[in-house]
């Protein structure tokens, strides 16, 4: 393989410490057969990773600096601009807190070297919590729920072989931005990403690459892990993955808005019938920023306040965590520490099925838990009947939810009512 030229473009905003683990990391590459270059693009840190950086590593980086945060979109636009004037053949999109096998690029160079047809070339992708399990190993648009369906999401223990099953790479019709490989002429012909700020810019791009007639390829033989969304999704991110879907459909598969907003009724009703109409709130405001033309950075904070520890476990109380609240490591520690404190006393359900059916009944004149503090994701849904209050833990803080039958009925209503107009709006639009 001949000596090709490569740009490792990478967005960063306030995670210095996941740079420099993904530097070190890009410092290990197995990359005798490319030159390779490292460009960090800065939305506007305030943890100082410019000046960090430039310290310690001005010999193998160099730092852009936008002034502002322009979200991933914004960000690799920018570096994208930057690199494509200069002379390379490749440029390597990364996100910042992946981190890489040794052979993750020289793999993905190759696909590009040995195969004309492809354009870009993605990593399989795995969880980093879980080494083992994939993430995805690129996606294909999922047309009866309006969305993406990734591709082998969630296996482990399958080798590559069996991923690829003979072919030299997969076909695919997306593949996520996290580690992705493209050829320097197609930025020239496609453009930049589009002003999502974050969420499916990648998949627009995609979209729009194989729309100018090159193939969209994964090699699983090159490997990187990425922090799962199971571990740091955030309410306000459903915002952006409903308003960008939608902007991102509208330009290539025009049929499919209107079905993601008939398709994500069910699951706006539920959450607004287990007490948690802000989740569904965020979900109708990105549908409703759409039909208003707003892209880039959410306008406007979101209608929900989130509290800590602190503001909630202000006296000592019979508490109810759920068990994966415990993952967030921050939460650990505090929720540990309260603990030996005595400022909160650990509930546990009964593991008797009987005695638990009999508490459940009678919670309904005397709860036995002061407070429950579960998942908005996944939330134990038995606990409602069970707490005097209950907080969902978003990722960021705990957001208190009013469970009494009149309020979930006004809230389904409210849910019902707002999808319906948006809706018909849809419908006019498309």
């Amino acid at each position: 393989m001949r000596s090709v030229k490569v740009a490792t473009v990478i967005v960063t905003w306030n995670k210095l410490h996941h740079i420099c683990l993904l530097i070190e990391d890009i410092n290990k590459l197995n990359s005798q057969h490319f030159q390779l270059d490292i460009y960090v693009v800065d939305n506007g840190s305030t943890d100082s990773t410019q000046n960090y950086l430039e310290q310690h590593y001005s010999s193998s980086i160099k730092v852009l600096q936008t002034g502002s945060n322009l979200g991933g979109s914004g960000g690799f636009s920018y570096g994208l601009q930057f690199v494509s004037q200069l002379e390379y053949d490749y440029i390597w999109l990364l996100d910042n807190d992946v981190r890489l096998d040794p052979l993750a690029l020289e793999t993905l160079v190759q696909t590009l070297q040995n195969h004309p047809e492809v354009g870009l070339v993605g990593s399989q992708i795995r969880k980093l919590q879980e080494p083992n399990t994939i993430q995805e190993v690129g996606s294909f648009i999922n047309t009866t729920k309006a969305h993406l369906k990734t591709n082998f999401g969630n296996y482990s223990n399958i080798s590559n072989e069996e991923i690829l099953k003979g072919r030299a790479y997969i076909n695919v019709d997306v593949c996520a931005a996290a580690s992705l490989l493209v050829r320097k002429e197609i930025v020239q012909q496609i453009g930049l990403f589009e002003d999502y700020f974050l969420h499916f810019d990648d998949v627009e791009w995609c979209l729009r690459a194989k729309q100018a007639g090159w193939i969209v390829a994964v090699n699983p033989d090159s490997i990187v892990w990425h922090h799962s969304p199971d571990f740091k999704c955030r309410p306000w991110v459903n915002y952006y993955d409903e308003r960008n879907l939608c902007y991102c459909w509208q330009k290539h598969r025009p049929s499919l808005v209107l079905k993601r907003v008939v398709v994500s009724l069910p699951r706006l009703v539920y959450y607004a019938a287990t007490g948690r109409y802000f989740l569904a709130e965020v979900s109708l405001t990105g549908f409703q920023d759409f039909l208003a033309g707003i892209r880039g950075k959410m306008p406007r904070s979101l209608n929900y306040t989130e509290y800590s520890l602190d503001e909630i476990l202000n006296q000592p109380a019979k508490v109810f965590v759920q068990s994966n609240i415990y993952q967030d490591d921050l939460q650990s520690q505090v929720l540990n520490k309260m603990q030996v404190e005595h400022e909160l006393t650990l509930w546990h359900p009964p593991q008797q099925l009987v005695k638990y059916l009999w508490l459940w009944l009678l919670a309904f004149f005397k709860k036995p838990i002061d407070i429950a503090l579960i998942s908005y994701q996944q939330p134990k849904l038995y606990v409602l009947n069970l707490a005097k209050q209950v907080y969902y833990f978003t990722g960021n803080g705990y957001v208190p939810v009013a469970i009494n039958l009149l309020g979930l009925i006004q809230a389904v209503t409210q849910t019902i009512s707002q999808i319906w107009q948006i809706y018909w709006q849809v419908r006019k639009l498309t």
